[in-house]
This record gives C-alpha cells, sequence and structure tokens, in this order.
C-alpha cells in the first residue's frame, strides 16, 4: 500500500522540565505532542511514547520531522530512554524525515558530549545520511514561530518557557 503524503507531519516527545521546542515546530502540516508526566521517569516515558507514535497519525502516514525536547539528566537511565525513543522514531520516519535532539543553551558540557554521542552512534547505525542531530539553544531558530507562552503573550527576552 502506498504511503500517503502529508506537506509536513510532526511527533514532539517533551521530557518532563525540558524547554519547549516553538522555534522548531513546523509551519504547516499535522502536530502530535507528548510529554512526560510527573513521575514517569524516562523508561516508562519512552516506552509510552513508542506506543503514542504508532497511533499518532493515520494508519500509513509518515513523520517528516521527530523532535525530542530534552531535559539535562545525562545519567544511564535517561540515555537509554532516549536511545530507545530515537530508534522507535527512526522506524517511522519518511525516507527524507530528520530526528532532532533540541536542549537549552545551558545545557552543561557533559550533556552536550553525552548527546551528540548518541547522534554519532545513531548516525552510524543508520545508513549515515545525517537524519539525526542535536540543537541547542538559540542557533537555527526561526522567527514568528507561534505563542511563546500558553497565552499568546511574549515572554520576556532571556525567558525560557518550561514543560512541568
Amino acid at each position: 500500500m502506498a504511503q500517503k503524503s502529508l506537506h509536513q507531519t510532526s511527533l514532539v516527545l517533551v521530557e518532563l522540565g525540558a524547554a519547549w521546542p516553538s522555534a522548531l515546530m513546523t509551519e504547516a502540516g499535522i502536530c502530535r505532542v507528548l510529554a512526560e508526566a510527573e513521575g514517569e521517569g524516562p523508561l516508562a516515558f519512552a516506552a509510552r511514547a513508542e506506543d503514542f507514535a504508532v497511533g499518532a497519525f493515520p494508519r500509513g502516514t509518515q513523520v517528516t520531522h521527530a523532535l525530542v525536547a530534552c531535559n539535562q539528566r545525562a545519567d544511564e537511565t535517561a540515555e537509554a530512554a532516549r536511545r530507545a525513543v530515537a530508534e522507535s522514531l527512526l522506524a517511522r520516519l519518511a525516507g527524507h524525515g530528520t530526528l532532532v535532539f533540541v536542549a537549552s543553551d545551558d545545557a552543561s558540557d557533559r550533556f552536550r558530549r553525552r548527546l551528540f554521542d548518541l547522534v554519532a552512534d545513531l548516525d552510524k547505525a543508520g545508513s549515515g545520511d545525517r537524519r539525526v542531530r542535536a540543537q541547542f539553544g538559540e542557533e537555527g531558530r526561526r522567527t514568528a514561530s507561534g505563542p511563546a507562552s500558553s497565552d499568546g503573550s511574549a515572554l520576556a527576552k532571556g525567558v525560557v518557557s518550561r514543560v512541568a
């Protein structure tokens, strides 16, 4: 059966305490969002995210963009959960699809190294086509991506909106 073609299809997963990746959101198309619940834990969130990804879009629809908004946990449990989420998302991406891990600009050097290592491992395990990347803070952000706060008002300069 042929895959349904939608202009942009995005799946956004937000770890507890991560900054909302509003500047990276697509401008058109379908978007589904799942956030880690308070007390859920990274591995439970990874399992729920995999189940969510299966039913988030109509059958046959491929995801063109997957975003994982990361908190700054760099322990083994968080890393294992991110790897599981990434492998699940990569299996659902369209051939030209991308997976982006996003984190705040104030991420520690340790966290950055660990996330870059994960991205390199995932890229090496795939076809090496650079479909997976990490992005921190303001680099490459688009303007006018949508409201910066829940009530639609702009946030003061330097304020980062957080989930949970």
